[in-house]
């Protein structure tokens, strides 16, 4: 019985493998090519227009108290959306953006059950998918204005849009380098049935 029992802890996937996988891969990628991209002028003015989208949208939404909500949500109510498994979400091409902007990303999951990206009071990364930034729930609609919903989907409308620009970007220039065999950059690898 101990036997089997050691065979299947052995087969049970490490949750972190993939994320580190794909992390592993995009400072291979950043390490390798981000003074090509640092000397481009069209790829630096789209990462200040998306780090300044960001910016504005963390702004709008710290300033009409979402972030707090969704803390209350995750830390005191224990709901909230970041569960584990939704870090699959995060693409290698989100990972490097992130590298480009001289963001740190995490190494380890800090919180067991919760998304591999998600501290105490929150994201720990700051270029993220579509999903972790167009999040409003129920419990957060019935706190926002029609006026204040409207400001948060203009802002986030702009980084969002931006997002999908500059990761197209990053995409279309390393198939130009490596060749086009780079699927890998966009998937989200969701490891469950």
């Amino acid at each position: 019985m101990l036997k089997n029992l050691k065979l299947i802890k052995k087969l049970d996937p490490d949750p972190t493998a993939l994320m580190k996988e794909k992390i592993k891969v995009a400072e291979e990628l950043f390490e390798h090519w981000n003074d090509y991209f640092y000397k481009d002028s069209k790829f630096i003015e789209l990462l200040k227009r998306y780090e300044n989208a960001v910016l504005l949208s963390n702004q709008t939404m710290s300033n009409l108290e979402t972030f707090n909500e969704c803390y209350v949500c995750s830390v005191i109510d224990k709901k909230g959306c970041c569960k584990a498994g939704i870090e699959a979400e995060v693409t290698i091409n989100i990972l490097l953006l992130n590298l480009f902007l001289r963001k740190d990303i995490p190494k380890e999951r800090e919180i067991p059950l919760r998304c591999f990206f998600v501290g105490p009071t929150g994201c720990k990364i700051f270029a993220r998918p579509f999903i972790c930034r167009d999040y409003f729930c129920r419990r957060l609609l019935n706190k926002l204005t029609q006026e204040e919903y409207a400001l948060v989907t203009q802002v986030l409308n702009e980084e969002l849009t931006l997002l999908y620009e500059i990761t197209r970007y990053i995409r279309k220039q390393l198939e130009f380098l490596l060749g086009e065999f780079l699927l890998e950059l966009d998937i989200v690898g969701y490891c469950w049935e």
